[in-house]
């Protein structure tokens, strides 16, 4: 008798573990294909009036992250996703939506807040912004030549060095001097 109670008690136990199993298998199932709604649906959605693109810029060289909100060009009104993947290829867009599409990237760059000395295509130093969020523009040049600056510096200041303020370069550049 006991090992029929036994036998019943594991059968329970195996049904229970079965029917918990089948339930986190439709679960994932669902997380992955949006809720029941079919990757074939996705793909007809199209750009609206008025998208908002929501961009993540991460820059590796200082570890900062910026995030800006623009309209979408009227020229993408109708695009698909895989027609936006292919018009912002150097991003990654990861969520996409007829009113807003989110997409990130990382920049080999100093974000914004910081000015950078590098040197210019014929190795002159100068103090560069990062104005627009996604390239340099030179800020002041200083007529300091690349091949003035120690060995042991020089492939440093060529992929550029960040700083936070005026001060910190002029600090920076005294030090050299010396």
């Amino acid at each position: 008798m006991e090992s029929k109670q036994r036998q019943k008690t594991r059968r329970i136990g195996l049904t229970a573990l079965a029917a918990l199993l089948l339930t986190a298998a439709v679960v994932a199932v669902l997380m992955t294909y949006g809720g029941g709604v079919s990757a074939a649906s996705r793909t007809r959605e199209t750009v609206e009036d008025n998208c908002q693109l929501i961009q993540t810029m991460r820059y590796a060289r200082c570890g900062h992250e910026v995030v800006r909100r623009l309209k979408a060009d009227k020229e993408y009104k109708g695009c698909t996703l895989q027609q936006m993947q292919q018009a912002f290829a150097e991003w990654d867009i990861t969520s996409f939506s007829p009113a807003e599409i989110e997409m990130s990237r990382t920049l080999p760059l100093y974000c914004p807040d910081h000015l950078v000395v590098l040197p210019d295509g014929a190795g002159t130093l100068g103090i560069y912004e990062n104005k627009y969020g996604d390239g340099y523009a030179l800020r002041t040049q200083l007529n300091i030549p690349l091949t003035d600056l120690p060995e042991t510096l020089r492939e440093t200041v060529h992929l550029g060095v960040g700083f936070a303020t005026d001060q910190e370069i002029e600090s920076w550049l005294e030090t050299l001097e010396s």
